[in-house]
């Protein structure tokens, strides 16, 4: 059996850390999650970060639309509101309805309450590898390395996903240099031909594609740790991108979905919100 990179201790040092920050502040800090339509996944994400939130003292908003409401008219209500809470922190939660133009909705967001990089300006910076923030899954990824001590650099890195939310801001990260990047990457994704040839390479397989048991045991190395970011509702269970029962028996060391990166992911969008509060502590 493969050593478990469990989220649950990285996650509780960043609150430790967090909560004591928070201390220091004078004001109350307020956290806005922004959630249309009824999608089960963004429902307990976000109700999850509203509590963890809560018992850190930030003040948690929940801005809830239907469906099928339209454009012009959530956009009319979401900014009525930022206007009233003025936050620190605000999360469009995805996915949205198909009906909704998404990049419209993030201009919303003030630039400084950014805290998951929705807005491309935000991703700029980060590209430019000058980050003001770090989307939450992606700095979650990297938080992991840390604490479990798996460096990077100069490692064969073989990441699967591309996504704007996860994919290519993780891809940036561990370009990055330092003992947590450096790294020698390949980015895949569904389309790649042979996939298998690519992740028996790695050394470190990140999966972040969003499809159910992608990676099977016969495409890893007995001695890959394996980072699954993937988060699938599927039969009543949450499962991931790599299929738990054949993988786990095989590499050395991989995360638990749940239990793993999704822990950490809600702990460091919370930081995020403490990163821009400096001005204001005592």
């Amino acid at each position: 059996m493969s050593k478990l990179l469990l989220g649950k201790p990285v996650a509780e040092r960043i609150y430790t850390e967090l909560k004591e920050k928070l201390s220091q502040h004078k004001e109350s800090v307020r956290l806005v999650s922004i959630l249309i339509g009824d999608d089960p996944s963004a429902t307990q994400y976000a109700r999850s970060k509203g509590k963890k939130a809560e018992k850190l003292g930030i003040s948690f908003h929940l801005l809830q639309y239907p469906a099928e409401i339209e454009q012009s008219k959530v956009e009319h209500e979401i900014a009525k509101s930022l206007n009233s809470i003025k936050p620190d922190g605000v999360i469009i939660e995805k996915p949205i309805p198909k009906n909704l133009n998404f990049e419209r909705l993030t201009h919303l967001i003030p630039d400084h309450a950014d805290i998951d990089c929705q807005k491309f300006t935000t991703l700029g910076k980060l590209f430019a590898g000058e980050p003001e923030f770090v989307p939450a899954t992606a700095g979650a990824v990297i938080e992991m390395l840390k604490f479990y001590n798996i460096k990077t650099s100069g490692k064969k890195v073989v990441l699967i996903g591309r996504s704007l939310t996860v994919g290519l801001p993780l891809a940036r990260l561990l370009l990055l240099k330092g003992p947590y990047g450096d790294a020698t990457l390949s980015i895949c994704h569904s389309k790649t031909q042979n996939l298998s040839k690519e992740t028996l390479k790695a050394e470190i397989l990140i999966v972040a594609a969003g499809i159910a048991g992608l990676v099977k045991g016969d495409m890893v190395s007995k001695d890959a740790v394996v980072i699954d970011v993937g988060i699938n509702y599927v039969n009543g269970k949450y499962v991931g991108d790599v299929d738990w029962d054949s993988v786990s028996q095989k590499v050395d060391s991989i995360t638990p979905v749940p239990g793993g990166v999704g822990s950490v992911t809600t702990a460091y969008i919370l930081r995020n919100i403490s990163s821009q509060l400096k001005k204001n502590i005592a």
